[in-house]
């Protein structure tokens, strides 16, 4: 599924269902035309998997849809079921993905948004004239049902293009189910959990590599940080370049 911006909302189904089985399909679409982007995080579609590492969405050169290397990645927090030191683990693990890809990431503060299978990614009423930054939630599925089965939470960016541009990412989702994450034991797997879906938030897609932790099945695996193979994929993802601002008012009236 994908984000339709000529009313500027986001269908965010092509997620990781992740880090214990992936639940969406092998392979996420490739990145579409104008006004149109896409949520992902699973299968992906390029990059070396043999090398340790893929991605969500890759362009027709072969080169990864990025996030601009000139701004930070704002994220929101909604508290609403946060487990009892799981900020201090958060803000751990996103130090981590910016030590990892240069990209930096900027606290935007908290928010009362709930996870939507259609995100909108422009809320001027709750966020400004802006990009509705990144969303962080912890839930369960009674309220998202894409954490059903046995997924420990779901991730990914959410990219545009305008006028045959390139893509690049603007927002995205991380969205972690509460009870499971914090079943699998301890403050090392519950960071393990967040760096794989806040990889994903980058670009980074699952790989079959079980010594890697974009594997998506971590149930019961000794791998509780990034990898060679991780630190290589997310390396490239945050080699990338300034892009000019696409403002998300000449989207719409573009539309």
């Amino acid at each position: 599924m994908r984000i339709w911006l000529v009313v500027i909302a986001a269908a965010v189904a092509m997620l990781a269902g992740c880090v214990v089985v992936s639940e969406v399909p092998e392979q996420a679409p490739s990145p579409p035309s104008q006004g149109q982007g896409s949520d992902g995080g699973g299968g992906g579609d390029g990059g070396g998997d043999g090398d340790g590492y893929a991605f969500v969405h890759v362009l027709d050169d072969g080169e990864p849809v990025r996030w601009s290397t000139c701004e930070p990645i704002r994220y929101v927090v909604r508290p609403d079921n946060e487990p009892e030191g799981a900020r201090a683990l958060l803000e751990e693990s996103l130090e981590r993905i910016a030590e990892a890809t240069g990209l930096e990431f900027e606290d935007a503060g908290s928010t009362d948004e709930a996870p939507a299978q259609r995100r909108r990614l422009y809320q001027p009423d709750r966020y400004g004239d802006r990009w509705a930054p990144a969303l962080i939630a912890y839930s369960n599925p009674e309220e998202d049902d894409r954490l059903s089965g046995r997924a420990a939470g779901y991730g990914g960016p959410a990219f545009v293009s305008v006028g045959g541009g390139t893509p690049r990412n603007v927002s995205g989702s991380v969205v972690f189910d509460v009870d499971r994450m914090t079943s699998m034991g301890g403050d090392g797997a519950v960071r393990a959990v967040m760096l794989h879906e806040l990889a994903h938030l980058i670009g980074l897609a699952h790989v079959d590599d079980r010594d890697q932790l974009m594997n998506p099945v971590l149930y019961g695996s000794q791998v509780t940080d990034l990898q060679e193979g991780d630190l290589a994929g997310l390396e490239i993802l945050g080699d990338g370049e300034c892009y000019p601002p696409i403002e998300p008012r000449s989207i719409r009236d573009s539309g």
